[in-house]
């Protein structure tokens, strides 16, 4: 499972590259995709000798006129234009008779029909319904973007002819699959980037001299970064993990433990990463100076052998720290330029040495050459007649002259990269900001390149700086704006990604705006964290929604509300003020709200009427807002959060465990189509639906698709992960261990969350859902995970026993942390802070398990004697008294009493019903039985 949820968000990423194919594009990606899967050769019709979109026949057929293939990028291609009794979709029934007639009397035996669009999640059951659908559903195979995607991949990932055939048209997919072991840790290298053993040489000598700090240092473009990655490409084999972070997320005076990402603005604790294990740490151009002090941190890992490779164009003279990157050697730089050594001429060779301390101008004027269809010798010329503009040394100028040979439109969407102030920006949103033919086409020249974050392009600061004018942040703030309008103010992982690398152009054009009626700007500073978002609940709670509200207007007062009821301590004022939201909500429906405004109030009255104990209420207007937005994924999971309430009658109940069903088969059928904040919020309500936790757990494939939405969330850099995590381990932690230590595996960041970074109420969860991870890393012979997965637990385990009073539950999960991380000194410590009254069979089972550990055999035998009698009195473990049997059996082995043992394990195992566990104990009854003589 380790690269399943890479390949799934590969996958994701390829979407939208095939969303912003052109006609011609998609007619010879479909093209090439039947001839694969029909594995013979198509006849291509679809497009004329100048490469531009023919009419008057089909687009792709067989020799025999058997096979025949339409293609569709229109926006319109799903839209139904009929009514809900019968619908109907005139592009799709067009292609069809068009294939038809093309093969008379009897039609086509299969017909596909190919869009870049993704099709509604409810078009396949409108689209049987039709006549169309019924009479010719068993020839036609429709493959939308996200199919298309899926077909893309497995062909690639199968032969590497078809890959390099669709590398031409997805460039991204193309990073994607060179760095497929690297995905979400380290960016892909540069299109021609040539690996220089000089540069790598240095580097390792440095290390070799006993210095665990590089700072490597060098003008921008001099392919600091490049040295970085092929660092971990070649020796990170002699690590055990490898973490890369941007200098701009690490803050002066900001500990290494608590870095903010600037993704999505969770946090990430570097110094726990790299102090759990023998770890590469980069740190990618960190721009400003640097000294041992900075890494005092990083003690422990730099014990176990770890190292920090910085990056940055701030040198400081003198200091053991830093390097400086060699040039690169003659050769590499010719195979950067494309050009051949041995036959190149005297303007080459000049022009390679003018610009050889800049691998990035030698790849840029490659591309230029390449793709703008420019004279290279008149390029090398025009750039070697301005010698000051060598002499200045940085390469800007020579850069600026470069990317003067630009394409004007291209050259134009550069620039309003450039002065919008961010080199980084989300890959879905710069087809909004710079338009779509821009994006690929900057894709195409290697300027916009993939960063770390899957999701996430960058511009290189050299080639910003080259064509910057005047840097204005209100274009860019006014752009984000209009594409969180767009969405209808959904945060998806797109918006969301974006408001965070904008946050300060937001904030700028928040302040000059001044007061206002909330608009999307000020929601989009309400997703960020901090003085500001505190700042304007505080202005606006109060707010009351007018007549004709706007729906930025509404969101962002009922964002103000909703935490201005959790600064309400008292419980009894809290609910009165949810009651009070509720009928503000009301009135404002009845007022005059319609389309999406009426359905974000229906959705926030019937979250307020919840919280307030109004659920049969509640539930009539969860109904209500499903009949308006059917397909509304957040409904369902209010539905299913409303059935897990106390004191919920049996009606309500049902339908949550109907709403739970409705979204997990969603999930499992296919994970994009319910929006991830949506799927990870579930996990949450799962545990109270035993029946549907029954039915997952006995499929092995289900839990591990959950598994990998759960992955997903990681790579998205959504703060909901780690909430995810707990649930998941907690609810398939025993039955399904495996899958829970891969998961653990694929996501070290998990392992060194700090409990500050979670939220108070999941610390019990997290401790109890680590430590049956530790069993289970044990259990798959992971020794050393398993180490680090009870060290995690174990923070947890601290953080809740600063409480010097706590329930017996989390006292228990207390205990069973630290006996995991073999600390059952101060398990025991912790039960004996609980009331003799309050302690019940549970905790004196880990009391006996505790004791068992320091020797106190004779102790354990008697706390173990006391849990099993008070289980035998609670109904409610009854089918689990085989795990006190089991106890009772290890405490006579330890006092060396085996025919006890013996009997205990017996007994133990005559009682177990799980499957699993009962394995166990019947090799530990055999391991008894034969020591027992």
């Amino acid at each position: 499972m380790l690269f399943e949820h890479v390949k799934k968000r590969i996958i994701n990423g390829l979407i939208e590259e095939i969303n912003g194919l052109d006609p011609v594009g998609l007619e010879l990606v479909g093209h090439s995709v039947i001839e694969i899967l029909e594995t013979k050769k198509m006849i291509h019709h679809g497009i004329n000798k100048d490469y531009k979109p023919s009419g008057y026949t089909v687009d792709s057929f067989s020799n025999d006129s058997t096979v025949i293939g339409e293609y569709g990028t229109g926006k319109d291609y799903f839209n139904d234009v009929g009514s809900k009794a019968e619908p109907k979709f005139d592009k799709i029934e067009n292609d069809i008779k068009h294939a038809i007639q093309h093969k008379q009397p009897n039609g086509p035996e299969k017909i596909y029909l190919i869009s870049s669009q993704e099709e509604p999640p409810s078009f396949r059951a409108k689209f049987n319904q039709t006549p169309f659908g019924q009479s010719h559903g068993k020839i036609v195979t429709i493959y939308d973007a996200r199919e298309l995607a899926k077909i893309i991949y497995e062909q690639s990932t199968a032969n590497s002819n078809n890959a390099s055939f669709y590398r031409n048209f997805f460039l991204g997919f193309s990073q994607d699959l060179d760095n497929y072991e690297y995905y979400g840790k380290v960016p892909a290298l540069c299109e021609h980037h040539c690996s220089d053993d000089g540069i790598l040489s240095v580097i390792r000598h440095h290390y070799a001299k006993g210095k665990s700090i590089c700072v490597l240092y060098g003008l921008s473009g001099s392919g600091k970064t490049q040295a970085a990655i092929d660092f971990i490409h070649h020796d990170g084999n002699a690590f055990e993990n490898y973490v890369w972070i941007a200098g701009e997320d690490w803050k002066p005076d900001t500990s290494l433990s608590a870095i903010q990402r600037s993704r999505g603005g969770i946090p990430i604790n570097v110094a726990g990463l790299f102090n759990s294990a023998k770890t590469v740490l980069v740190i990618d151009s960190i721009e400003r100076s640097l000294d041992d002090r900075a890494f005092q941190e990083l003690g422990p890992g730099f014990v176990k052998g770890g190292v920090v490779l910085a990056t940055s164009q701030v040198a400081v003279p003198g200091s053991p720290l830093y390097l400086s990157i060699p040039t690169l050697s003659r050769e590499v730089a010719f195979e950067i330029l494309g050009e051949d050594l041995a036959a190149s001429n005297e303007t080459c060779e000049q022009f390679v040495e003018a610009c050889s301390f800049s691998p990035l101008i030698l790849a840029t004027t490659r591309k230029i050459v390449e793709l703008q269809e420019v004279s290279k010798s008149d390029l090398y010329n025009e750039i070697l007649a301005v010698p000051e503009d060598i002499d200045q040394g940085d390469g800007t100028s020579i850069m600026r002259r470069i990317l003067g040979r630009l394409e004007q439109r291209n050259r134009e969407a550069l620039a309003r990269i450039a002065d919008s102030g961010s080199s980084a920006h989300d890959f879905n949103f710069l087809a909004h900001f710079i338009g779509i033919n821009q994006r690929l086409n900057l894709q195409r020249l290697s300027i916009l390149k993939p960063t770390r974050t899957p999701g996430v392009m960058s511009v290189h600061d050299l080639v910003c700086k080259a064509v910057q004018s005047k840097i204005d942040g209100r274009v860019l703030a006014e752009e984000i704006e209009s594409y969180i309008d767009k969405h209808s103010g959904e945060m998806t992982p797109s918006v969301l990604r974006q408001i965070h690398l904008s946050a300060r152009q937001i904030s700028g054009e928040h302040v000059r705006r001044g007061n206002r009626e909330p608009d999307w700007l000020t929601y989009a500073l309400l997703q960020i964290d901090g003085e500001v978002r505190m700042g304007i609940h505080e202005q606006i709670y109060a707010k009351q929604i007018t007549a004709t509200p706007s729906l930025a207007s509404v969101m962002c007062i009922i964002d103000a509300k909703e935490a201005h009821a959790y600064t309400i301590e008292d419980q009894e004022q809290r609910r009165g003020y949810y009651q009070q939201c509720a009928d503000e909500y009301l009135k404002a429906i009845q007022a005059s709200a319609s389309g999406i405004v009426k359905a974000e109030l229906l959705h926030h009255r019937g979250k307020a009427l919840r919280r307030c104990g109004q659920f049969d209420d509640a539930l009539e207007c969860f109904t209500e807002l499903l009949r308006l937005e059917p397909e509304w994924h957040a409904t369902y999971g209010q539905i299913a959060h409303l059935g897990i309430q106390r004191g919920v009658d049996l009606r309500v109940k049902q339908e949550g465990e109907q709403a739970m069903r409705t979204l997990l088969d969603g999930m499992l059928a296919n994970a994009s189509s319910v929006p991830l904040r949506v799927s990870l919020g579930a996990f949450a309500r799962l545990r109270s639906y035993r029946s549907v936790i029954d039915v997952i757990s006995s499929d092995p494939s289900a839990v591990k698709r959950l598994a990998d939405i759960i992955a997903m969330s990681a790579l998205e850099g959504l703060d909901q992960f780690y909430e995810a995590f707990v649930s998941f381990t907690s609810i398939f932690g025993y039955h399904h261990s495996l899958i829970c230590v891969e998961l653990a595996e694929a996501l070290p960041e998990m392992l060194a969350m700090p409990p500050e970074s979670v939220d108070a109420k999941q610390w019990t969860s997290a401790c109890e859902a680590l430590t049956n991870t530790v069993v289970a890393a044990g259990r798959a012979g992971k020794p050393e995970l398993s180490k680090r997965i009870a060290q995690a637990g174990s923070k947890f385990a601290d953080a809740l026993n600063a409480n010097e009073n706590v329930a017996p539950y989390v006292a228990r999960a207390i205990a069973k942390a630290y006996a995991a991380a073999d600390m059952p000194h101060k398990a025991l410590e912790r039960i004996a802070k609980v009331p003799a009254e309050a302690v019940d069979h549970w905790l004196l089972y880990q009391k006996s398990k505790a004791q068992l550990a320091i020797g106190a055999n004779g102790e354990a035998l008697n706390s173990a004697r006391e849990a099993f009698n008070l289980a035998q009195k609670d109904a409610k473990v009854q089918q689990r008294l085989s795990i006190y049997h089991d106890q009772l059996s290890r405490c006579h082995e330890s006092l060396d009493d085996h025919p006890a043992a013996i009997a205990e394990a017996e007994t133990a195992l005559k009682k177990c019903t799980d499957d699993e566990y009962k394995n166990a104990l019947a090799q530990r009854l055999v391991s008894l039985e034969s020591r027992k003589n």
